[in-house]
């Protein structure tokens, strides 16, 4: 908890001592429209924006993973019931090996 503290207070130090260093005012046109606004929150702006799209452009593939393994899920549940399985199946790896002995291995 303390970490995560001192580094929210490290960054909010740092994210004012930008402000401070970028406080000129520029102007910023798009298409009809202008704007004049500080250096440092028309970069702010931009850097939220892009984690924005960059957020919201994964989200198709993040929707289809978690959909795939819904329906996976089911699946084995299905098959579980119909064999009257009781206990989960160990997982097979690509190896057609089951159970995952390399877990305390470090690489």
């Amino acid at each position: 908890m303390t970490l995560v503290l001192l580094t929210i207070v490290v960054l909010a130090v740092l994210s004012v001592v930008f402000a401070v260093q970028n406080s000129a005012v520029i102007t910023v046109s798009f298409l009809a429209w202008e704007v004049d606004a500080s250096l440092a929150l028309v970069l702010m702006i931009t850097l939220i924006a892009g984690v924005l799209i960059g957020y919201l452009s994964g989200l198709p593939s993040a929707w289809r993973r978690g959909s795939e393994t819904r329906k996976l899920r089911r699946q084995v549940g299905d098959l579980q019931a119909a064999t009257g399985a009781r206990e989960p199946v160990e997982p097979v790896d690509e190896r057609g090996e089951h159970g995952n002995e390399d877990a305390g291995r470090t690489v």
